[in-house]
């Protein structure tokens, strides 16, 4: 026995589509079956003497077979998406006509339900009738007793309309139901029937390493349902403290070396703003957190920008996943963390402060998403994690320097490493399935020019 609110959900399907995706299924099954006999026809038709053409053979039967794999697992997978539509119509036919009779209804009793207490007035009416009809306690009993000829008098075609919208919205579900159970196996195995791409070869490996993303998909889900969540996190630290290292003539001169070098670029480099910052406070030896303005990254910098898009546009598909897999429509989901040079598939700072500043960072996100029928609002901050240290060998990439000069200080205790920090927070708001209608608000940096007032921290960097 079902009210309506029970099929809420089936009223905001659109079985149109639904429908269409899987007609675009079958047409995609249409356009391979057009090409597979050119394909077959190749076959023995090509003569040459060359020690390819065992290799030319074994690569056109794979292609063979990977287009008919491709055809029958687009052809099953569209069927069963359109047999599902065809479900989803019927339910919201049923659902229809119990909102119809429920209607009936309520005109029906509407003079009996006046005079009823608050809890019967602002029900729906198949919950008014169901009270009204038998009575279910002694103030149920002295309140309808003034009403009992009235129940009475359309208890007939009351409890037929009654009848009428129960079964019809219980048919809904059990259409919607069975559609859903039948599609799902239907569709799994159209899944198996498609090609196996592998991508085992070295070849493949470099181009998961330097595809955004990519190292995410097939090895797990990287956003977990559960509220925002700090991960543990590791860094390398190749210049620990040593209490018996002994400074020597030449570590003196490289310190006040580096010392005048901070304050020349403090005076003639603004546009290092945020490196010299950080690097002061490398230099300061007190090695506290400090929050880097990651939305002044995000503006000034083409490949932050990169790596936090790259995240938003994840968080997004693992928010749809999540939608599909639990049916939840609010939850609060935190990602795994990712390299952001993974994320940018290169060097995830493109300018020389915020190579200087941020390096190669690590990148989580925390989100609040909310689901209205195929409507998606994601509320997300894009987390940046790093500690601000020096690399054993290596180089700065504008200057060159060796890293080692100022790891050396680390070493000594005149300087110490520091976890830097900093987020961006952003609105995505999206239709499901449809990628051209992501809208995102909240750019905090839209407003400001670099050099100049371009700090959200209100520093002036010019």
């Amino acid at each position: 026995m079902a009210y309506r609110d029970a099929v809420e959900y089936i009223e905001e399907m659109n079985p149109a589509h639904v429908r269409a995706v899987g007609e675009e299924c079958l047409r995609t099954k249409g356009i391979i079956k057009s090409a597979l006999p050119t394909l077959t026809g190749l076959s023995g038709k090509v003569e040459w003497r060359s020690d390819a053409r065992d290799l030319y053979e074994r690569r056109l039967n794979e292609t063979i077979d990977l287009a008919e794999g491709l055809h029958d697992g687009f052809d099953k997978a569209g069927a069963a998406i359109i047999d599902y539509a065809e479900a989803q119509e019927r339910a919201k036919r049923r659902v229809a006509e119990g909102i119809a009779a429920e209607k009936s209804l309520g005109d029906l009793i509407a003079p009996i339900v006046a005079t009823q207490s608050l809890v019967v007035r602002v029900a729906d009416p198949l919950r008014q009738w169901h009270d009204l009809r038998s009575t279910t306690g002694p103030s149920d009993f002295l309140i309808e007793l003034g009403q009992r000829d009235a129940i009475d008098k359309v208890r007939p075609q009351a409890d037929a309309l009654w009848n009428a919208a129960t079964t019809a919205y219980d048919d809904a579900i059990r259409l919607e139901t069975e559609a859903r159970r039948d599609a799902l196996p239907r569709l799994k195995a159209a899944y198996e029937m498609l090609p196996d791409f592998l991508a085992n070869s070295k070849l493949s490996g470099e181009i998961v390493d330097k595809t955004p993303g990519l190292e995410d998909v097939g090895t797990g889900n990287k956003y977990h349902i559960g509220p925002p969540t700090k991960p543990s996190l590791t860094f390398d630290s190749d210049f620990p403290y040593d209490p018996n290292a002994e400074p020597t003539a030449g570590d003196y001169l490289s310190w006040n070396k580096w010392r005048l070098m901070l304050r020349a670029a403090q005076a003639g480099r603004p546009d290092l703003d945020d490196a010299t910052d950080a690097y002061a406070h490398y230099m300061d030896g007190t090695g506290t957190d400090l929050r880097i303005d990651y939305e002044e990254a995000y503006t000034e910098d083409a490949n932050v920008r990169k790596a936090v898009d790259n995240e938003i546009a994840l968080a997004r598909r693992e928010a749809e996943r999540i939608y599909r897999e639990t049916g939840q429509t609010a939850f609060q989901m935190t990602g795994d963390p990712t390299s952001a040079r993974k994320l940018v598939g290169e060097y995830p700072a493109s300018t020389e402060n915020w190579q200087k500043t941020l390096g190669d960072h690590t990148v989580y996100g925390t989100s609040d998403v909310v689901v209205n029928g195929n409507q998606v609002t994601m509320k997300i901050k894009v987390h940046a994690e790093d500690v601000y240290n020096f690399n054993a060998d290596a180089n700065d990439i504008a200057t060159g320097a060796p890293d080692n000069e100022n790891g050396r200080f680390s070493t000594l205790g005149w300087a110490k490493e520091f976890r830097t920090y900093g987020e961006v927070e952003r609105t995505v708001t999206w239709t499901i399935g449809d990628p051209g209608s992501v809208q995102v608000s909240g750019d905090g940096g839209t407003d400001r020019n670099a050099p100049g007032e371009d700090r959200m921290d209100g520093r002036n960097s010019g």
